[in-house]
């Protein structure tokens, strides 16, 4: 429990100094609904928004989008599944000028755990598709989480995980974009099946030309059925 407290300190500290720093601040919820029938298959549906809180130090709080994603994925082999994903991503309600977003994902998962730490990978090739341009972009991600209390999680108890990934943008309409994101989250096994998750995810944006900074405060409701 110590432990458990000791990262709730650290992500408060983190998320402090970067609001002193005046670093663009968004809030994303998202509510996450994973069905795994009794086979190689799973699916996943997901519905979430984005806001801006902080921009240069000055409190905007408007809304950024309104998204819906789905993923079909596929046990190919142990510890691996290939995944096959939709988003739409509305933002014209919200600035029309912006326009929407349609998204294609195909992704490589593979997961494996060491006791009770448990080390993932994966690796996605999108396909943005605006009203003028279509964006591709290639991204590769490295995590780890584990229980905070005892080897395996149990109700009540809580989770920790920490992530970085790399992502790398080409579009005919913009130079190449290279991406960092590092995201550490704290969870809770509410009940069996539900899981309420808070993050805080930091973005390195376009390193090759301008960098720009941004971090995003994230929460989760994940349901499984």
């Amino acid at each position: 429990m110590t432990l458990c407290y000791s990262r709730f300190i650290w992500i408060f500290i983190l998320f402090s100094t970067v609001c002193s720093a005046q670093v663009d601040l968004y809030l994303q919820p998202e509510i996450s609904i994973n069905y795994t029938p009794l086979n190689r298959w799973s699916f996943n549906f997901g519905v979430g928004n984005r806001t801006l809180v902080v921009q240069d130090g000055v409190d905007k709080w408007k809304a950024q989008h309104l998204e819906f994603t789905h993923f079909t994925s596929y046990e190919s082999g142990f510890y691996s599944k290939i995944s096959l994903g939709l988003k739409y991503r509305n933002r014209d309600w919200f600035d029309p000028a912006r326009g929407d977003e349609y998204r294609i994902t195909q992704q490589y998962s593979h997961a494996r755990s060491y006791n009770s730490l448990r080390v993932s990978h994966r690796i996605r090739f999108e396909q943005r598709l605006y009203t003028h341009e279509t964006v591709y972009r290639a991204r590769y991600r490295i995590g780890i989480d584990t229980p905070l209390q005892g080897l395996a999680l149990n109700t009540g108890e809580f989770y920790g995980s920490l992530t970085t990934e790399i992502l790398y943008s080409i579009s005919h309409n913009a130079r190449p974009e290279l991406d960092q994101r590092i995201t550490t989250s704290l969870g809770n096994q509410i009940m069996d099946g539900l899981k309420l998750q808070l993050g805080l995810e930091y973005r390195f944006e376009n390193h090759i030309h301008e960098n720009s900074q941004r971090i995003l405060l994230t929460t989760a409701a994940i349901y499984k059925i």
